[in-house]
């Protein structure tokens, strides 16, 4: 968007909107704009200005410059999102999600998530930092999105049971903070324990001990600890299997083990089998998995 810099550096002003979903495409894989709209207007309004006019006439739009001293040909429109912006965003994102409010957690990473490659950064360690906020978005609305699906899952037969705890499990293996690793685990420990899953449970079970919580939840899980350790046996066959390492498929919900084939796609970086190639990203829902791309472009010095 602008001959001098290959990056997002102009917001889709109308006539840029199309240069801007191409760019999008070509870097990302974004093939479904539609979640896109919303920011694309806050980023017009945010980066224009209305100037008032004569008695009787239209007011005049103006767009303000960054680099105001340079002549017009070079000139670049002024910020419109930070990056500060967007930790800040994570915040509340990370508040809701204490809160139990998964659905608003779950939107507010989806928003912070969509802005990354909408950034303009100025060093390599901003660069790398909105890689990282991608990347925590991405465990937060994959673990979160799971967790409303355990819950909306039947409890009728045991394969129903089994299914609950398979989800408990996978979600503990999502990238999160301390406080809330520490609900997974504890949801976890809980859910394997009345399935008579002992030695699953007591495996939970120390690692909760390890994260260091309050005392009360401390002494709570040691005594589990020692009940599951008298009959360390699993009383039903799961498919979890904590020593072999996988990543979750975020269409599925279902382990893809260490040498497996495995797509991703190239915003989120989310994993996906091999069959769920060319469809649409269940966690950042705008991209196509598996698409070739050139990557992510938000940093100046990646052109030089």
């Amino acid at each position: 968007m602008g001959r001098q810099l290959p990056v997002r550096c102009r917001p889709p002003h109308g006539w840029a909107v199309d240069s801007a979903m191409r760019l999008l495409d070509d870097q990302v894989g974004v093939v479904d704009f539609g979640p896109y709209k919303s920011l694309f207007v806050s980023v017009i309004g945010r980066g224009s200005i209305c100037l008032p006019g004569l008695p009787c006439q239209a007011p005049m739009t103006a767009y303000p410059s960054r680099n105001i001293r340079e002549n017009s040909k070079n000139s670049l429109p002024k910020k419109f999102l930070k990056l500060t912006d967007l930790v800040e965003m994570l915040q509340v994102g990370y508040q809701l999600t204490t809160q139990g409010k998964f659905a608003e957690a779950v939107l507010k990473f989806h928003n912070i998530l969509l802005s990354v490659p909408l950034l303009i950064v100025e060093s390599k360690e901003e660069m790398c930092e909105a890689q990282q906020l991608m990347g925590i978005c991405r465990e937060y609305i994959l673990g979160l999105q799971m967790e409303v699906a355990r819950k909306e899952l039947p409890r009728r037969t045991a394969e129903d049971q089994i299914r609950i705890c398979e989800l408990a499990a996978y979600f503990t293996h999502c990238n999160l903070q301390p406080m809330h690793l520490i609900l997974t685990l504890r949801t976890a420990v809980s859910l394997f324990y009345k399935l008579k899953n002992f030695k699953t449970a007591a495996s939970f079970a120390r690692r909760l001990i390890d994260l260091g919580p309050k005392p009360e939840i401390t002494t709570q899980m040691r005594k589990i600890l020692a009940a599951c350790e008298k009959n360390p046996t699993d009383a039903h066959k799961v498919q979890y299997d904590q020593h072999n390492p996988f990543v979750l498929c975020a269409s599925s919900y279902q382990p893809i083990y260490r040498g497996k084939a495995v797509e991703k796609c190239p915003l989120c970086t989310a994993n996906y089998m091999p069959e769920q190639k060319g469809q649409i990203c269940c966690v950042c829902k705008v991209s196509e998995v598996g698409k070739e791309c050139i990557g992510l472009r938000i940093f100046p010095g990646q052109f030089r």
